[in-house]
């Protein structure tokens, strides 16, 4: 009896993490036939694929109307609303906070607008009617309804599904009846991301906050259609083979010997724009002498970011190297993770003695290694513009849990800052059982064992 046909979008390098990385494509194909719908050219790692067992297969770019555009911003703002989430709000504050006086007015006349055109709930059936009829006929759905016609899958695993390029493969799918699985890649997905373009048969995720926003954002979900998972790109972490010496991986990235290190996990501009400044604070302590123990920052950029926000502060430091690995940000996040990348990642995280970012998924990953964890929420610049939004990072719904675990310091000022930086080195243990709580909350697991727990649950539904 031959194996089911399974069709994996692979449109980030997020999935080369999750699908390749991790092991799961190779157990995959025990039990099916993968099919690897690649979104960008890079032979070295096609063959990869195929020598895991893979066929590759290309999918084009999806192109659309300005008319479905308009129609599906509008679903995705309706929806927003309707899944009865602060994060929405806070996010809406902190777009506005990026604009200039002008265009502050437009786009707050634009979301009084959409609030206008999506408050009666009558009008939403038509609403979604007109932006599924658009689809149908100012897309280039054709493209990938064809790419279907060559693969001839009997189940599609979605590992992005919020990501705009898979949405055409997706609803093409859903239109012909294939299975659909997906796995919501991050924590933060549900609550901060657009409407889920089609229906799955079954959801995998993170924890049991993920669980209930499923549920409370998509009423036509069961319980039984979702499985509590955790992260399979955490599995990475309880290998200690993944984890270098540690004076290899300073010689690597050309740190010297002596000093210990901080490490500093940038966010994105959109997030927080002035992020910047608090590197600059921090690295003026050091020379200042106000961090006794006279330590070094690594400044690892966040593969989303821009560059050139960074270039002028660290044009002027003094006590900062820059980790150059895993940009992803000048190819659209279309580039492979190597394991060389998955083992220095691993590394920094286990050697940097503390860690420091804005509210980011990296203080999960620093909690798995037991590591002084620091969210600096204030505006470290002169004019305090961005003073709420940065606060009410914290205070999104996905990161709820991390700040009231007690492992995460919050810091709200630059004294707060260096105290809590000192911290850090004099009490690292502090803080060690709000560590485990986090890893509790946000990965459910800690075992390393997700990968296993995604296969055996793709074994189950595929009939393997």
């Amino acid at each position: 009896m031959p194996k089911p046909r399974l069709l994996i979008p692979v449109f980030t390098h997020f999935s080369v993490r999750y699908i390749l990385r991790t092991g799961m494509l190779t157990a995959l194909t025990e039990f099916t036939q993968p099919i690897v719908a690649l979104s960008w050219q890079d032979p070295a790692l096609e063959n990869e694929f195929s020598q895991a067992g893979a066929e590759i297969l290309h999918v084009p770019n999806f192109t659309f109307s300005s008319q479905f555009k308009e129609t599906r911003e509008l679903v995705n703002f309706w929806h927003k609303q309707v899944r009865q989430t602060n994060t929405t709000e806070i996010d809406i504050r902190r777009e506005a906070s990026l604009l200039g006086l002008r265009e502050r007015v437009n786009y707050e006349v634009q979301i009084l607008k959409d609030r206008i055109k999506t408050a009666l709930p009558a009008r939403i059936p038509h609403l979604l009617q007109q932006e599924e009829s658009l689809f149908w006929s100012e897309t280039n759905y054709q493209e990938f309804d064809a790419i279907l016609d060559q693969s001839k899958p009997d189940a599609v695993f979605s590992i992005t599904p919020f990501v705009n390029k898979e949405e055409p493969l997706l609803r093409c799918a859903q239109k012909r009846g294939v299975l659909r699985i997906t796995s919501i890649l991050s924590f933060d997905n549900v609550t901060s991301r657009t409407r889920l373009p089609v229906s799955f048969e079954h959801y995998l995720v993170w924890n049991r906050y993920n669980h209930a926003e499923l549920l409370r954002a998509y009423p036509d979900i069961t319980p039984e259609q979702i499985t509590i998972s955790g992260p399979p790109q955490f599995d990475f972490y309880y290998d200690s083979a993944n984890v270098i010496p540690e004076e290899k991986w300073r010689s690597r990235l050309g740190l010297p010997s002596a000093r210990p290190v901080i490490l500093f996990g940038g966010g994105t501009y959109k997030i927080v724009p002035n992020e910047p400044l608090f590197l600059k604070q921090l690295d003026d302590a050091i020379s200042n002498g106000e961090v006794p123990a006279h330590p070094i920052i690594l400044f690892r950029r966040h593969p989303g970011d821009i560059a050139s926000r960074w270039q002028e502060v660290l044009s002027g430091v003094k006590n900062t190297f820059t980790d150059q690995s895993w940009q992803a940000n000048e190819s659209r996040g279309q580039i492979n993770i190597t394991h060389a990348d998955i083992e220095q990642l691993c590394s920094t995280l286990a050697h940097c003695a503390v860690q420091i970012n804005s509210s980011s998924t990296l203080t999960v990953d620093g909690a798995v290694f037991d590591r002084p964890q620091i969210g600096p929420a204030y505006d470290p610049g002169s004019s305090r513009k961005y003073d709420r939004v940065l606060k009410e990072l914290y205070i999104r719904e996905h990161y709820i849990p991390i700040t009231n675990s007690g492992g995460l310091d919050l810091v709200y000022s630059r004294p707060d800052f260096i105290r809590a930086v000192n911290d850090g080195f004099e009490k690292p243990a502090e803080r060690t059982e709000g560590r485990k709580k986090i890893v509790e909350e946000i990965c459910t697991y800690n075992d390393g064992q997700s990968t296993l727990r995604v296969v055996k649950k793709l074994r189950q539904l595929l009939g393997g």
